[in-house]
């Protein structure tokens, strides 16, 4: 059963806007309503549980003894969100006009910091893994893994998790960002981790959910693989997302481990004798390895070349990863 959150407002506008920007977000979670009087909220609150009540800091003077217990978060109109004593409920506030993406981060941390591992768990049968990996370089690898997650957002709440040592194009997806994969690594290993907690680290583009690489390529050295797949699953384990996609980038052999986790994956390759040769290498280190097994999840991918396209996937435009060949491409890959 979903939480809920309720979101009140007096401008019935934006309290829908909000609402229907939460409800088709997999990283919130909660099933989210809206209501700009407190009349008509006080019938829908007599027949469910609020967990999150967000509410114009205006009207929150009018709602004591109607909060039931739930985490209340104030909208603040003048920016102003410091210390919240002296605030009705000495509740925490948000800025009310921050970017939705922001917003729904903001909170989520505030629920987090309140609730813990408060959020329910869903079962990783439920959620289907997909790698993006290849021993070849410039071969794709990241334009295949954000196409393929347009291609399953469209099926389903989906999450991109890149493990590139430098932000790429995800700098221009977000141009500022306050959180990222090191965040969570750190979270993880100081034993604060918990999926309220990744929710608000959590950003978007178009339809796909995704955690923006390492800030600085040493964050990845500091986990080892086994407990980054420890993390991946557990991800999986506790989040409602249909499909994780995992894009290797340039793990290296490190990579192994991982790769057991995922049920498919993908493999860009280039048709030319020096990515023969690097796959050759690969194959015969799995064999040495022991994994020899996992070739039965490789599949060897060669992508369509869209040279006319090329600028606007490095520039992040949205209408790039959202129809043509490449699109059309994963859209086969199962």
């Amino acid at each position: 059963m979903r939480r809920v959150m309720v979101v009140i407002d007096p401008d019935e506008t934006y309290g829908t806007r909000l609402v229907s920007y939460f409800n088709t977000r997999a990283c919130i979670g909660f099933k989210a309503s809206a209501f700009s009087d407190l009349q008509t909220y006080k019938g829908f609150r007599q027949s469910v549980h609020v967990e999150i009540l967000l509410i114009s800091e205006a009207m929150a003077p009018e709602a004591q003894g109607m909060t039931d217990g739930a985490k209340v978060i104030l909208l603040s109109e003048d920016g102003f969100i410091g210390n919240g004593d002296h605030r009705p409920f000495s509740a925490p506030a948000v800025f009310k006009y921050l970017p939705a993406d922001g917003l729904a981060r903001e909170i989520m941390q505030l629920y987090a910091d309140d609730r813990g591992s408060a959020v329910s768990q869903v079962h990783s049968a439920q959620c289907e893994i997909f790698g993006v990996y290849s021993p070849v370089n410039r071969c794709g690898k990241t334009t295949l893994a954000l196409t393929l997650g347009f291609v399953k957002a469209a099926r389903g709440k989906t999450l991109l998790i890149s493990l590139e040592e430098y932000a790429g194009i995800f700098s221009c997806i977000t141009k500022e960002t306050d959180s990222d994969l090191s965040d969570i690594i750190y979270c993880y290993l100081q034993g604060s981790y918990s999926w309220s907690r990744l929710k608000s680290m959590v950003h978007s583009f178009g339809p796909l959910d995704f955690i923006p690489p390492v800030r600085c390529m040493e964050d990845i050295s500091q986990i080892s693989s086994e407990d980054l797949a420890t993390l991946f699953r557990r991800i999986a384990e506790e989040s409602r997302y249909a499909s994780i996609i995992i894009d290797f980038g340039s793990f290296g052999r490190r990579a192994l481990e991982l790769i057991e986790l995922c049920g498919r994956v993908f493999m860009p390759v280039t048709e030319d004798l020096f990515s023969e040769l690097k796959l050759n290498s690969f194959f015969e280190y799995l064999e040495k390895s022991g994994k020899e097994e996992l070739k039965d999840r490789l599949i060897k991918c060669v992508l369509p070349r869209e040279e006319e396209k090329a600028k606007d996937y490095a520039r992040a435009f949205l209408s790039a990863y959202e129809s043509g060949a490449l699109y059309e491409y994963a859209s086969r890959l199962h």
